[in-house]
């Protein structure tokens, strides 16, 4: 027991001094092990980012890692394939039969005013000793869909993603100066890729864009189907069957203006007759089909030269939707 003229004050702090060695020693422990493992809790914060994206930036978008999902739509006349990045919008590659690939965002919020937009190539932040690898600038354009890139840098996102980069796009933010970044995630791409690539191979040879009008041009008083005249109406036809849009055909036959007009005329209607039967033969329901014909009345060039009248020998054929 203390007597009444004991001074605790010494014990007291002898104590104290030992307590606080032992922190400070602790302390110097600590910080010793997060200087080691600066990557592992890079690393950490990035998972507690993906998990709870509250966490993170306002502006920052990209997909979880548990939720980063790649989607593929395919059909003999497109190939998509798509990742949605949560509370953005959608990242798509898209290759239309007969056109090249391209690379856009379809925006769920629009962009209101045109600007730049930075595109780079980052690493998951589990691989924090590759640094970004910037890639240029693109146009910002207003409304939803406000980045879009064409096929050379379209093929160097998919190969990037394939080596498990992620492309990167920023942008000014929408109400205030603070950037809006947007990472696409390469995680569980490749799965997809090969299925994207199966959806490449087997794409029909055109596109609507290639064939939605056909100028078909025929010999001098001839109105036969055959050759290169076939080939194309063979590959009209295929396109048809393949796509519902396409609602009617408008066939014009045409002659120069050799010979005379009633020839001429009835030469017109022959050629386009020929066409309208053929098409039909190929499978294509006779309604669909409006024919027409116009004898050397409607030239698409001045009749005063053989290359001319070449040209003016012709039956369109117009697809429309």
């Amino acid at each position: 027991m203390l007597g009444p003229g004991t001074n605790i004050l010494p014990s007291f702090i002898e104590g104290f001094a030992q307590e606080f060695s032992h922190l400070t020693d602790n302390l110097s422990n600590v910080v010793g092990v997060l200087r080691v493992n600066t990557a592992m809790w890079r690393n950490l914060l990035f998972l507690m980012s993906m998990i709870f994206p509250g966490l993170g930036l306002a502006h920052d978008f990209g997909a979880r890692i548990d939720g980063a999902t790649w989607h593929l739509e395919p059909s003999p006349l497109k190939c998509r394939l798509w990742q949605a990045v949560p509370n953005y919008g959608d990242a798509v590659f898209e290759l239309e039969a007969g056109q090249d690939l391209k690379f856009y965002i379809d925006s769920y919020r629009p962009v209101d005013k045109p600007g730049q937009a930075k595109v780079s190539i980052v690493a998951p932040n589990w691989r924090p000793d590759i640094s970004p690898k910037p890639i240029g600038e693109t146009r910002l354009q207003t409304g939803r869909r406000p980045i879009e890139l064409a096929h050379e840098v379209a093929n160097q996102l998919l190969a990037e993603l394939m080596g498990g980069m992620y492309p990167s796009f920023s942008h000014p933010g929408w109400y205030d100066p603070h950037p809006v970044q947007v990472n696409v995630s390469a995680v569980n791409f490749q799965d997809a890729y090969s299925g994207y690539m199966s959806c490449v191979a087997g794409l029909y040879p055109a596109g609507y864009s290639d064939l939605k009008l056909s100028l078909l041009h025929f010999e001098t008083n001839k109105y036969g189907i055959k050759g290169k005249l076939k080939q194309r109406l063979d590959l009209i036809a295929g396109y048809i069957a393949l796509d519902p849009s396409v609602k009617k055909i408008y066939v014009d036959g045409h002659t120069d203006s050799d010979g005379r007009r009633g020839h001429n005329w009835e030469l017109s209607r022959l050629r386009a007759q020929e066409v309208k039967d053929y098409l039909e033969s190929q499978g294509i329901f006779p309604e669909m089909v409006e024919m027409r014909y116009h004898g050397e009345g409607r030239p698409a060039r001045r009749n005063s030269n053989k290359a001319n009248k070449a040209v003016n020998r012709r039956v369109s054929v117009r697809l429309t939707r």
